[in-house]
C-alpha cells in the first residue's frame, strides 16, 4: 500500500472534502467552500487559482475604486446594504493609508545634503572686519529675529523657523569671530569655544536646545505624576532631543519622519470625524456606525487623492528636463487634483445626507474648519511622538 497514489487514480477528484470530510457534491464543499482541485498536485490549478482570486479581489477593487470617483456612491451604495459589491470601508482605509504615505516616501526626495535655508541674511557678519562688529550685526539680527517671534504670536510653523534663523546667526557671528582673532594673533582664538546655544526666543519653550541634553540637569519634574512616569518623560525628551540634533539641517530626515506620523494621525482623527459628522446631522437619526462609514470612504477618496498627487508631481519632475510642457501638464494636474479634494467632500455630504445646498455648505464648512484645526494638532503630536522614539 503506497501513501501517495500514482496514475489516473491521483487525478481522479475525491469524493470527501480534504479539509472537513463532507461528501462533496460539486467542485467546492458546501460545508466549507474549499475547492476540490489541489493546487499542490496540479500547476494548472494553482494558476488557475491565483488568477480567479485576482481577479476576484480585482473584480470588487476597482468596482469600489470606479465608483468612488462619483462623491457619495459608495458610501450610499453600502449603507442602502449593496456591501458584497465593495471592499469593507475600514479594510480600504487602512490599505489606502500604507500605500499612499509609502508613495509619499518614495516619490518625493530630499538631497540629505542639503541645507534648509533660513531665510536670514548674514552678509554684515560675515563681512564684518572687527569683532566689536561682529557683535553689534549679530545683536541687530538677533533682535530682529525677537520681534519677529513676538509679532507672529502663534501663527503655525513660524517659530521653527526663527529658531534655526537664530541658530544661524549665532553660528556665524561665533565663526566670524574666531577667524578675526586667528588672524589678528590673538592667543585665545584657540580657546574660543563653539557657538553657544540661543538664547530662548520669548515665548518659546525650553524644553529642547541644541545643546547635549542632560537629564539630570533637565529631568522632567511633573509634581503630579510618579517617580517612574517622569523619569519616562525624561528619556522621551532625551530621545527627540537626540533625534533633533540629527536631523538639524536634513530635511530628508525631517520629511520621513512627518510622513511616518500621519498616517497614525488620520487613523486616529477618522472616529473623531465620524462624531463631528453625527453631532451636525443629529437629527438625521443616523447610527454612529453610519456616519463612521461615511468618513472612512471620505477618507479612502482623499487618500487616492493624495496618491495621484504625489505621482504627477513625480512624473513632473521627472519630465522637466525632458518634455517641459508634458511636465507643466503634470504639475497642473497636481493643482487640478487638490482642487477638487474639497468640493468632491462637499458634494459627497449633499448626497449621502440629501439635505439643502445651503444647509450643507454650513455644516460642511463648520466640520471642515474644526477638523482642521484638530487635524493639525494631532499631526503635531504624533509628529512629537516619532521624534521621541529611541
Amino acid at each position: 500500500m503506497t501513501d501517495h497514489p500514482t496514475g489516473s487514480a491521483s487525478h481522479a477528484p475525491p469524493t470527501l472534502c480534504e479539509n472537513c470530510h463532507a461528501t462533496l457534491q460539486g467542485e467546492f464543499c458546501h460545508q466549507c467552500g474549499q475547492s476540490v482541485h489541489n493546487p499542490i498536485r496540479h500547476a494548472g490549478h494553482a494558476i488557475e487559482e491565483f488568477f480567479e482570486a485576482f481577479w476576484h479581489l480585482d473584480g470588487r477593487l476597482w468596482r469600489t475604486l470606479r465608483d468612488l470617483m462619483v462623491p457619495g456612491r459608495v458610501a450610499t451604495n453600502y449603507l442602502a446594504g449593496h456591501r458584497q459589491r465593495y471592499i469593507a470601508p475600514l479594510r480600504l482605509f487602512v490599505v489606502l493609508s500604507v500605500l499612499t504615505f509609502f508613495l509619499g516616501a518614495l516619490t518625493i526626495h530630499f538631497d540629505s545634503t542639503t541645507t534648509i535655508d533660513t531665510g536670514v541674511e548674514t552678509a554684515a557678519i560675515t563681512e564684518a572686519q572687527t569683532v566689536e562688529a561682529v557683535e553689534r550685526e549679530r545683536d541687530r539680527l538677533l533682535a530682529e529675529v525677537a520681534a519677529a517671534h513676538a509679532g507672529a504670536a502663534n501663527i503655525p510653523g513660524v517659530s521653527p523657523a526663527l529658531i534655526a534663523a537664530e541658530v544661524k546667526i549665532r553660528g556665524e557671528a561665533a565663526n566670524r569671530i574666531a577667524e578675526l582673532r586667528q588672524a589678528s594673533g590673538d592667543p585665545a582664538a584657540a580657546d574660543t569655544p563653539p557657538a553657544a546655544a540661543p538664547a530662548p526666543i520669548p515665548g518659546k519653550g525650553e524644553l529642547f536646545s541644541l545643546e547635549t541634553f542632560d537629564p539630570e540637569r533637565n529631568k522632567v519634574e511633573i509634581s503630579w505624576l510618579p517617580g517612574f512616569a517622569n523619569d519616562w518623560l525624561t528619556a522621551r525628551v532625551g530621545d527627540a532631543n537626540s533625534n533633533i540634533q540629527r536631523m538639524e539641517g536634513r530635511p530628508d530626515l525631517w520629511f520621513k519622519a512627518f510622513m511616518a506620523s500621519v498616517p497614525s494621525a488620520l487613523f486616529v482623527l477618522v472616529p473623531v470625524f465620524a462624531l463631528l459628522l453625527k453631532v451636525a446631522y443629529l437629527f438625521t437619526r443616523r447610527l454612529y456606525l453610519e456616519h463612521l462609514v461615511v468618513a472612512l470612504y471620505s477618507h479612502a477618496f482623499l487618500l487616492i487623492a493624495l496618491a495621484a498627487m504625489f505621482l504627477l508631481a513625480a512624473l513632473g519632475g521627472w519630465l522637466e528636463a525632458r518634455v517641459a510642457w508634458l511636465a507643466a501638464g503634470a504639475h497642473l494636474a497636481v493643482w487640478a487634483v487638490g482642487l477638487w479634494m474639497p468640493v468632491y467632500l462637499w458634494r459627497m455630504q449633499k448626497r449621502v445626507y440629501a439635505q439643502g445646498w445651503a444647509l450643507t455648505t454650513l455644516k460642511y464648512v463648520v466640520i471642515g474648519i474644526v477638523y482642521v484645526y484638530l487635524l493639525a494638532i494631532a499631526a503635531a503630536l504624533m509628529f512629537l511622538a516619532r521624534l521621541a522614539q529611541g
